[in-house]
């Protein structure tokens, strides 16, 4: 019986593919509002598609030139989809515009540069194998994923506010190091064009930086999409009392909450809130009061509580490290809010949780 075995290229391919599996359904799951996991989803779909290609390229010995498109399209995406991922992680309450999508077309136009230009200076047709062709869109591709990681630095004030965010020192360190991987992603490019490296290594660098982007996302980015805490809202009929500009108010807060998880900090008031919305303590508790049902402290309590459930059930963390986590002050506090809430004490939920689960 002949035993299967993998080479190394391979097995990081394999690696990669779980990863960007695990990570999609992980966000998708837990976003709450999926429209503001568009772009990582897409991002990881296209890594993960990314490694499928390389893997079943290297299992199977494909070598038609459609192959290679693929295969160049989704490793060059990289850079420009990284670009709207950074965009959005600067501030997690927007998404980006739809003017900075433009940024999207740079491969298809280099793509359509290289076939044109083939065909006239060099005489190669796309259909058929041509190392030249190869080559240009190679080239193109480093040209687009350079212009990609400059518009970055052409936003001036992207990074501005960004510490101010709850979150923004991750966030901040994150698209560093995502700018970084981009960095080293095309350098490895380049040294395989100018064939300092050969194209196994290539495949191995870049299946290398992959992973280890995806290993920040997971210790980092997966903090910034925890499982939405559930509001319970109040009537519609109260609701429909709210005019335009004061359900516009109401989504900015759920956003604050939502996103910038404004409640895991202590300290956080209702002046705070009423400042980061720049409007009147009256006029926010009033928003509250119609659009949630509930009043300023409720509507923290709420979320924390929500927060520190998820805790209790998927981790191992002492109870007073998960009050901690989640915005209160104390631990007889939190005690006393969850038991509230709940019906049982911290550890008689997380008891019953673990119960049920075997």
């Amino acid at each position: 019986m002949s035993s299967i075995s993998f080479t190394l290229p391979e097995i990081l391919a394999l690696i990669g593919i779980v990863q960007c599996t695990f990570l999609m359904v992980h966000i998708a799951f837990r976003a709450g509002q999926i429209s503001r996991a568009g772009l990582p989803l897409l991002y990881f779909a296209v890594l993960g598609s990314a490694f499928v290609a390389d893997l079943l390229e290297i299992r199977w010995d494909i070598t038609q030139p459609e192959y290679f498109y693929l295969q160049w399209f989704l490793w060059f995406s990289g850079p420009p989809l990284s670009v709207l991922v950074i965009i959005q992680l600067a501030d997690m309450t927007k998404t980006p515009a739809l003017r900075d999508y433009w940024i999207l077309l740079l491969l298809p136009l280099s793509m359509m540069f290289s076939f044109l230009a083939s065909e006239v200076s060099i005489g190669c047709e796309p259909d058929e194998p041509c190392e030249a062709l190869n080559e240009l869109m190679n080239v193109m591709g480093l040209m687009a994923g350079t212009i990609s990681l400059l518009i970055i630095f052409s936003k001036k004030n992207l990074l501005k506010n960004i510490h101010s965010q709850r979150y923004g020192r991750e966030r901040y360190w994150l698209i560093l190091a995502l700018i970084l991987l981009n960095l080293l992603f095309l350098t490895a490019m380049l040294l395989g064009l100018s064939q300092y490296i050969n194209e196994t290594e290539v495949g191995i660098a870049r299946h290398i930086l992959g992973l280890g982007f995806v290993y920040l996302v997971s210790t980092s980015l997966l903090r910034l999409f925890p499982k939405t805490a559930k509001s319970s809202l109040s009537s519609g009929s109260n609701r429909d009392k709210l005019s335009k500009e004061e359900l516009e108010l109401a989504h900015t807060i759920e956003n604050l909450l939502n996103l910038e998880k404004i409640y895991q900090e202590p300290t956080y008031s209702r002046a705070d809130l009423a400042r980061e919305c720049k409007t009147s303590e009256t006029y926010v508790s009033k928003i509250i009061n119609l659009y949630f049902g509930k009043s300023f402290p409720q509507l923290m309590n709420e979320h924390r509580i929500e927060d520190a459930k998820r805790l209790l059930r998927e981790t191992d963390a002492p109870v007073k490290t998960v009050a901690e986590e989640v915005g209160f002050n104390s631990l007889p506090s939190f005690n006393r809010v969850f038991k509230d809430s709940t019906e049982f004490s911290p550890s008689q939920y997380r008891k019953k949780a673990s119960q049920n689960v075997n």
